[in-house]
């Protein structure tokens, strides 16, 4: 019982926001009507890992600045709550769930990496990005991507991981949520900002996940793995609340204990009662190429 009420924070923010590398309009280059056009290539990949990033011993954390600002305490529209810093030195980003995981740890009520990554194994959490017009794995202009979600029982490889290559059946809560145009520039992806309703299942039990401004930046290896993936998002404090009600069901020394590590941790979407509604977070995650049986996308324009 104890780790499914875990997952009215951690689940929260599995997908579960920063600044994406804009898109300029020469960028996108020409078509050449005279020619042929170039086949598009269809191609999926599915997490096979997932995890939250944590302050370093510096008390830098890697991100995205969700809101375009570099705030310190002082800042009443992020509810008195500093940026970081990144490993690399950018200023302004927004992770404040990277200062309560260790308070989670603290509570000793569960292992939030182990939950996570056991979830992804056991079918729990099936993650996949969806492109469209992929023609080249480490330049191409534009390519459509989506986020979609699968579920069944995946294989595992000797190391425990996901096997790549695996066929997967879509959820029936399939988010289906166009990530928007993507740019591939020397193998990396930007994608963002977007919204999504993040539909996971722990211990047999269905969550629904809010996540707003959603940032991902990742590194395409080749056809069968993409890896140094960061997912930044703010997550809805009503949507970990509700969740955590949900996974309570009559723990009530739980509850409190999964509220208390939540309050007055808010530091984006201020209300017009000065609450912040959201709680940034980031997650590191690496994927492996997947396909969807035909007759599950048969008519949703994949």
């Amino acid at each position: 019982m104890k780790k499914r009420i875990i997952w009215a924070l951690t689940a929260a923010l599995v997908l579960g926001g920063c600044e994406a590398a804009s898109v300029k309009e020469s960028d996108a280059g020409s078509t050449d009507l005279g020619t042929t056009p170039v086949k598009s290539t269809h191609k999926i990949y599915v997490f096979d890992t997932l995890g939250f990033t944590k302050l370093d011993k510096d008390g830098n954390a890697p991100g995205f600045n969700l809101d375009g600002k570099n705030s310190d305490g002082n800042d009443t529209s992020t509810c008195g709550h500093s940026d970081f810093t990144s490993p690399s030195g950018e200023e302004g980003i927004d992770n404040q769930f990277a200062t309560v995981v260790p308070l989670m740890e603290a509570t000793r009520i569960s292992a939030v990496e182990t939950l996570l990554q056991s979830s992804i194994e056991s079918g729990g959490i099936l993650l996949l990005l969806e492109f469209d017009g992929l023609d080249d794995l480490v330049n191409d202009p534009q390519v459509d991507v989506r986020v979609r979600a699968a579920f069944g029982a995946p294989l595992l490889g000797t190391d425990g991981r996901l096997l790549t290559g695996q066929t997967f059946h879509l959820s029936p809560r399939d988010p289906h949520v166009d990530a928007g145009n993507a740019v591939i520039k020397d193998g990396i992806v930007n994608l963002g900002p977007f919204d999504i309703d993040l539909p996971v299942q722990v211990f047999g039990k269905d969550y629904m996940l809010e996540a707003r401004g959603t940032y991902v930046r990742f590194r395409i290896v080749d056809d069968e793995r993409i890896t140094d993936g960061t997912l930044g998002t703010g997550v809805t404090i009503s949507s970990v609340k509700t969740l955590a009600t949900k996974a309570a069901e009559g723990e009530s020394d739980i509850l409190p204990i999964v509220e208390s590590l939540v309050a007055g941790e808010g530091d984006l979407a201020m209300d017009a009662d000065g609450n912040c509604t959201q709680m940034s977070a980031t997650l590191a995650f690496s994927g492996v190429s997947a396909f969807f049986f035909p007759a599950d996308v048969t008519g949703t324009g994949k």
